[in-house]
Parts: structure tokens; sequence; C-alpha cells
């Protein structure tokens, strides 16, 4: 079997998550109303499906269809401002070195993260891909499903591979997966606190160096 090593997109591969805040905050006040924007808390790595359920829960009237188009027009914004993270194409070089299977599982639309891909000096190294937007079988993280996909399209071995995840609900479902979850903190928005991981890294170096100590060899 294979050894694979996945990533989240958002506040991992691209430092975006300080760029989405305020723009997701207004229009949240637009599309929900303020009330409802403001009483919503911490979004992070819920994706547009979650974010729809909370605030349905929240006696929300606003539809989905709403709450996609407000979130597209914000998308183009953040990914023309927002930067792939630095040290990622170092860690990608150890990595395919190392001869692990890189993935990558997120909550966001391809029409999101595919311009994200096309800069990534390692994109020809890319295994697979896969949105959780646009998989309906698949549920969206704290499930594992995402994650349990990619190990089984790389037949991975989910003990020898890794996930790096910057958001509570990615931590979980990596681990609910099996893998071994390394916390990325380095493009975390101030006062975030992960929680779940087996281990943490505010660099790519710093994860770079994780996986040295911890892969099994070819």
């Amino acid at each position: 079997m294979n050894k694979a090593f996945l990533f989240d997109i958002d506040g991992v591969v691209v430092d975006s998550e300080n760029v989405w805040k305020p723009v997701e905050i207004l229009m949240l006040e637009r599309v929900l109303g303020k009330n409802i924007a403001s009483s919503m808390g911490d979004l992070t790595g819920l994706g547009i499906s979650g974010v729809y359920e909370k605030a349905r829960s929240m006696s929300s009237h606003a539809t989905r269809e709403e709450l996609v188009r407000g979130y597209d027009e914000c998308a183009v914004y953040v990914y023309s401002h927002a930067e792939i993270t630095e040290g990622i194409d170092d860690l990608a070089k150890k990595l395919v070195a190392l001869h692990f299977e890189i993935g990558f599982v997120t909550q966001s639309p391809h029409r999101w993260i595919d311009g994200i891909i096309e800069r990534l000096p390692f994109k020809n190294d890319i295994r697979i891909v896969i949105s959780l937007d646009e998989h309906l079988d698949l549920k969206s993280k704290p499930s594992p499903d995402g994650y349990l996909e990619a190990l089984k399209a790389l037949d991975a071995d989910t003990r020898n591979s890794f996930v790096l995840e910057d958001s509570n609900p990615g931590i979980a479902s990596a681990k609910a997966a099996g893998a071994y979850v390394i916390g990325f903190r380095g493009n975390l928005v101030p006062g975030y606190e992960q929680t779940g991981a087996d281990a943490y890294a505010d660099t790519m170096g710093e994860v770079a160096i994780l996986v040295d100590r911890l892969a099994i060899r070819p």
C-alpha cells in the first residue's frame, strides 16, 4: 500500500482565513441580517453547507442559493489577495522524495480553489483533489468521509499517512479517518485555538521536520 500526505487548502495551502474574515462578516450581515450574522460565532472550517445549516438553526430565512452567491462574490476577492503559504513547495519536494502520494481535501468548491492549485509549483504531483462541497455523497468535516475517500483512492495505508489541517472540524475529520494529524498554526486568525491534533506546527519547515522524524522510509 501507499502512504499519503493530505492537505486542507484554506488556511493551510493558502493564507486565506485572515482575508476571508472581514469580507465574510459583511456578506453575512447582508444575506442573513445583522442580528443573525453577529450571533453565528466562529465559522472556521464549516464550509458553505455548515454555515447554511447553522444559520437555519438560528431561524434564518436566507436560501442556500443566496448564501452561495454571497460566498462566490467573496471568493473572487479572497483568492486574488491570499498568498500561497511560505515553504509549502519545499515541503512538497520532501514528500515526493519520501514517496508520499499528495492529495487535497477541502470544503471549498473547485471554482474557488482551482486557481490556487494552478499557482503551486508542485501541482503536477497532486494525485487527488476532493471538494466536499461538490460531493453530495460525502459528509462535510468533521465527518471523516472526505479523508477516507482520498485515502481509499490513493490506496494508502492510514497508519503511515499524514493530514495537515488548521480548523478543529478538519482536525476531527482527519483523526476520525485514522491518519496522523498535524495542526498547522501558521495562518490562524487571532484567538483561534486548535485542539485534538497529534502534533502542531507554526511553519511548513516544522511540518517537514515532523514528517522526516515520523515517516517510514521507502
